[in-house]
């Protein structure tokens, strides 16, 4: 499994995959059998999953990061003298990402960091600016997580066709009764999300829901309704964001 170009030599500190679970067994496999950096038992190998990635974890990732790596050079590990910092997390609240900042701007010359989100648009645009974008994910990792992300569920996809037909009024009719679900805990906030996602899925391809590729045509087209999504996505991660209000400010905008 080649790399791709921009991890060859590990000339950056600060990485940005866009993938899933699967994307990080890709790259934790490739630091070992291309960069020889093993993982199991080497302990400035640092491998964490998130729900949603808080100030908290920030603090204790900065905690981690100011100590110097505990295998010595001259031990026969590529990874002697290197601290590999692998972050997935499904969302990431504001407070965290500003939180990162001063971290990605300037990381210790033995410091690495991965982080795997499953959209760019979690990202503030300045935490972005501060990492390096691998677009060339891993080949079959890349494949099977599109078609996983394609494999939404077709009733979702047709409550967001007719969302997105919907009238201004009708559409905010339809936030607040999934906002009340979600208020009487019979739905959940990743329902809202969820929502979100085939939303955005339908965007992007433009034309409906049988294209198998993201079409330029819909980036183009539907630019405001994405960025509204993605302003959406960067706050609902908080610890209390307004779903509601988030949602109206979507459907007012795509």
């Amino acid at each position: 499994m080649k790399s791709p170009d921009i991890l060859n030599n590990l000339s950056h500190h600060a990485y940005l995959l866009v993938g899933d679970e699967q994307t990080r067994d890709s790259l934790i496999s490739t630091l070992e059998k291309e960069h020889k950096i093993i993982s199991q038992g080497n302990p400035d190998f640092y491998i964490r999953n998130y729900e949603t990635f808080t100030i908290d974890d920030s603090r204790e990732i900065k905690v981690l990061h100011n100590t110097r790596p505990l295998l010595d050079l001259d031990k026969k590990n590529a990874g002697a003298g290197k601290k590999i910092f692998i972050l997935t997390m499904n969302g990431i609240t504001i407070e965290a990402q500003n939180s990162l900042l001063k971290l990605l701007e300037e990381p210790a010359e033995y410091a690495h960091f991965f982080l795997i989100i499953p959209s760019a648009h979690l990202l503030l645009p300045t935490v972005k600016s501060r990492l390096s974008i691998v677009d060339d994910l891993f080949n079959d990792a890349k494949k099977q997580s599109r078609n996983t992300l394609k494999e939404i569920d077709p009733e979702l996809l047709k409550e967001a066709e007719s969302f997105l037909k919907a009238t201004q009024t009708k559409r905010l009719d339809l936030v607040k009764a999934l906002t009340d679900s979600i208020s009487k805990e019979k739905k959940t906030k990743q329902d809202a999300i969820d929502f979100l996602s085939a939303i955005e899925s339908i965007l992007y391809e433009g034309a409906g829901t049988k294209a198998n590729n993201l079409k330029l045509e819909g980036l183009i087209k539907n630019k405001k309704g994405l960025e509204a999504i993605g302003l959406a996505r960067n706050y609902i991660h908080d610890r209390a964001p307004s779903v509601k209000m988030l949602l109206e400010y979507v459907a007012l905008n795509v």
